[in-house]
């Protein structure tokens, strides 16, 4: 099932890459790239690995505040195989990531979704406080931040609020099975990750990881002897990374490309130029993730995971 799933994405991804191929004109796209400066690939792949390391502090940083602690072996192994799963829906399927330390240490899943659920809000407010660089820019994106703002900060009061929180564990845990007494524990956690300076700190964490992915447009840009502004390019990454997001599709395929190449053609690039522009940062910011996360779990998976002593 699992495997059939990874497949369709695949050829899902391949017929949106083939219809903006189409679209920039293949004969003048592959003229593009002929002239593409390949340096720019090493420094958008180290740009992205310096933004996951920090993406990992803020990950331990969370774990550590609702007591989960797991040395740093084992804590690189599960951050890096979830990458693995930013292929999904909004990267939902980070949440696996619970049931890797479950099998790591035997940590209740109680704990540990939540964390993987507020560290992906964090990474949602960070895009969201980039996004606000350029939206004098470009205006009509300002209804999209608005509805998220809107979502968050009803995920927030319900969170907060003992009325709607103790009403929401009642429905939760009637539908939860077997995972029912993890429902107030998750709660618990929600509460302790959720304290205003841990995610007003964290957001600002979250901004400074996906900033070396916006640079690393900023220079695939140079790469094609076109220039934007760091100030730009960081609204187009931050914004087409946000609608691919919302958009639930997988990974934000098609939506993410199609966002980037149009905020790009909208700040004076060629259609030819924001295809391939849009095709090369997806590689170096979506798919070397999932690549990386995916090598990571098949290679280390026997040696951490066998090794590893349950608990409880």
């Amino acid at each position: 099932m699992v495997k059939n799933k990874v497949w369709l994405v695949i050829l899902f991804a391949v017929a949106v890459y083939l219809a903006m191929c189409i679209y920039a004109d293949f004969g003048t796209l592959l003229l593009a790239l002929k002239g593409f400066n390949w340096i720019y690939i090493p420094v958008m792949i180290i740009l992205t690995t310096v933004a996951y390391f920090i993406r990992f502090f803020k990950w331990n940083f969370f774990l550590k505040s609702v007591d989960v602690h797991l040395n740093l072996k084992d804590n690189l192994f599960v951050f890096f195989s979830g990458l693995g799963m930013i292929i999904t829906p909004a990267k939902v399927g980070e949440i696996w990531k619970g049931w890797l330390i479950k099998d790591i240490n035997g940590e209740s899943l109680g704990k540990t979704v939540p964390v993987v659920i507020i560290d992906r809000v964090t990474d949602l407010i960070g895009l969201i406080l980039l996004s606000l660089l350029g939206i004098l820019y470009y205006k009509e994106g300002a209804y999209i931040l608005i509805i998220l703002i809107i979502i968050f900060s009803g995920f927030f009061a319900a969170i907060k609020s003992k009325t709607i929180s103790s009403k929401l564990i009642s429905i939760m845990e009637k539908r939860a099975g077997k995972y029912s007494k993890d429902i107030k524990t998750m709660h618990l956690t929600f509460e302790k990750t959720m304290e205003a300076k841990r995610i007003i700190g964290m957001s600002f964490v979250s901004a400074f990881a996906w900033f070396f992915e916006c640079l690393a447009l900023y220079f695939v840009i140079l790469g094609f002897s076109q220039f934007i502004g760091i100030i730009y390019s960081t609204f187009i990454f931050s914004f087409a990374s946000l609608a691919g997001a919302v958009s639930m599709i997988p990974g934000g395929l098609g939506v993410a490309e199609a966002t980037l190449s149009g905020l790009l053609q909208y700040f004076g690039l060629t259609s030819t130029i924001s295809v391939g522009v849009a095709i090369i940062i997806r590689f170096g910011t979506l798919w070397y993730g999932a690549i990386l996360g995916f090598c990571v779990y098949l290679i280390f998976k026997k040696r951490i995971i066998g090794e590893s002593p349950k608990e409880g």
